[in-house]
């Protein structure tokens, strides 16, 4: 048994089980998983975060052993991380009280106290902020030459975190939260349950480091130039040098952090589709003998039950906005509100019989909404999807979505001089909206200006509406989507190809697609 309690947090503890009161503390939940709890408490007017390790299991153990990886069984492993940060003057957490007993590497039993770090704010929050308001030269540049002296000052002496992201860096601020740009920045490291201390094959672990860094400033807006920065903060070298010695080694690094925001990609899409594809929080499942319907729960009422029972009815008394061979949209108004119906019309004996076993173009539709909500692209509401079916087999599908009050970008912009403030704003809305979808991956596949809505506000810039997503979708891989948004990028300029206004939006076009 281990066990190490500070003389000022022994408190009530003294003559009584460390182990069992440590596991009685309660306070607000940072993570709970299997084998592990994190919470923040408060005593005495003093504020502390717990992680108690009531034991991993056999299960994890030969998991672990299976891929070649070193279980972590308990606090320990942090306990000596901490240790060891704090001998080489990195700042990190500082420990009030540590405890492990039990011979059985399954169950042993381990807790670690460490003292609450606030007033500070994360890295990875702090930087979210910089696609609105960007920080700084002077402190951008300190920021990343101390993120790089204290990744250089742990590497170099043999220790390897395993978790190495901007969450895990604390920066300090005041009492309310904002960050004094003024000031030298200072770093608190944390979170180093899974750190390595010396390991073998030190180089690898580096690799893994650095790269698990770069994956999480991908996306904060940092430029090249910052990534050098970076580099040379962190090698010590020139630009010239790193060019010359180095520049394979860092290539390699940028590649595995490429692959692990495709991996995270991957995993947030087969999160999001068993979402919004199953009954969940959000979508209720109405499945009957050759009907299938998603429904949004928390746009749903009793009225609407029609549009699943009897789609085609209503769409015989609504307002036709479109009747093509492929496709239907009408306006309807129905529980006090407007909707818009796509019907998927089978436009023939044999392209009928090619859709049947494929997903439906509503299913396609469905999802993108999903998907560009997610990203944090407007788009009208979903309400339901209907599809028709032979068992498996889908035929005439639904799509319903709120109707939106806005003119498609095409009719607003025609008219207008490019030195009007709605060309202004429309070409600052649809900037925004390359940006989210280079960032986030997303492939449009229509880009005619007819499927945008500006929506002008009573106060405020108008807003732009993405509607139509048959061919919307998320293209992980990155030849690919170069691709395919590149193609979206030379169809939305066909639609001014002639206008006045081309010049400024070639320009915007060049923006967005350079370094695909």
């Amino acid at each position: 048994m281990k066990l190490f309690v500070r003389e000022d947090f022994a408190g009530n503890w003294h003559g009584k089980d460390a182990f069992a009161e440590a596991d009685k503390l309660e306070g607000e939940i940072f993570r709970q998983v299997k084998g592990r709890r994190t919470l923040r408490f408060k005593r005495e007017g003093k504020s502390y975060f717990v992680k108690v390790h009531p034991g991993v299991g056999w299960a994890e153990i030969f998991k672990n052993l299976i891929t070649l990886r070193l279980p972590v069984l308990g606090a320990g492993n942090e306990w000596r991380a901490i240790n060891a940060l704090q001998a080489l003057g990195i700042p990190t957490m500082t420990v009030a009280a540590y405890g492990e007993r039990g011979f059985n590497p399954a169950h042993r039993y381990s807790f670690l106290v460490t003292d609450d770090l606030s007033p500070t704010v994360s890295l990875e929050t702090v930087c979210a902020r910089w696609h609105d308001e960007r920080p700084s030269f002077r402190f951008k540049s300190q920021l990343i030459r101390e993120v790089a002296r204290l990744g250089r000052e742990l590497h170099s002496n043999g220790i390897c975190h395993r978790d190495f992201y901007l969450c895990h860096f604390l920066l300090r601020c005041t009492a309310d939260g904002q960050v004094d740009e003024s000031q030298q920045p200072h770093l608190s490291i944390i979170d180093l349950h899974r750190t390595l201390l010396k390991p073998f094959f030190v180089a690898r672990w580096v690799k893994k480091d650095l790269a698990g860094l770069c994956f999480s400033a991908l996306d904060i807006g940092l430029t090249r130039t910052d990534f050098l920065r970076f580099m040379c903060a962190y090698t010590g070298k020139s630009v010239r040098e790193l060019m010359r010695q180095e520049l394979p080694y860092w290539r390699e690094i940028q590649h595995k952090a490429n692959k692990i925001w495709l991996r995270d990609r991957h995993k947030q899409a087969r999160r999001l589709h068993k979402r919004i594809y199953n009954a969940s929080e959000s979508v209720s499942l109405q499945r009957s003998t050759g009907k299938f319907a998603l429904v949004n729960k928390h746009l749903w009422q009793a009225e609407l039950q029609a549009l699943i029972d009897s789609p085609d009815a209503l769409i015989k008394k609504a307002q036709m906005l479109k009747d093509g061979d492929s496709t239907t949209v009408v306006s309807l108004s129905l529980a006090g509100r407007e909707w818009v119906i796509k019907r998927y019309n089978l436009r023939g004996f044999w392209y009928g019989l090619s859709r049947l076993p494929r997903p439906s173009r509503a299913w396609h539709c469905w999802g993108s909404a999903h998907l560009l909500q997610e990203a944090g692209i407007n788009t009208p509401q979903p309400l339901l999807m209907v599809e028709n079916r032979w068992g498996p087999l889908r035929r005439e599908a639904y799509y319903v979505c709120e109707r939106v009050r806005g003119k498609d970008a095409k009719l607003m912009l025609d008219h207008e001089p490019p030195q009007s403030l709605l060309w202004s704003q429309a070409l600052d809305l649809f900037e925004e909206l390359f940006v989210i979808m280079r960032r986030q991956q997303i492939v449009h596949g229509d880009m005619k200006a007819t499927n945008f809505l500006i929506c002008p506000q009573v106060e405020g810039t108008p807003t732009l509406e993405v509607v139509d997503l048959d061919a919307c979708r998320l293209e992980l891989k990155p030849a690919r989507f170069r691709k395919y948004f590149s193609r979206d990028l030379l169809r939305f300029y066909a639609n001014w190809r002639h206008h006045e206004a081309a010049g400024k939006i070639s320009q915007l076009i060049k923006k967005m697609g350079r370094g695909l």
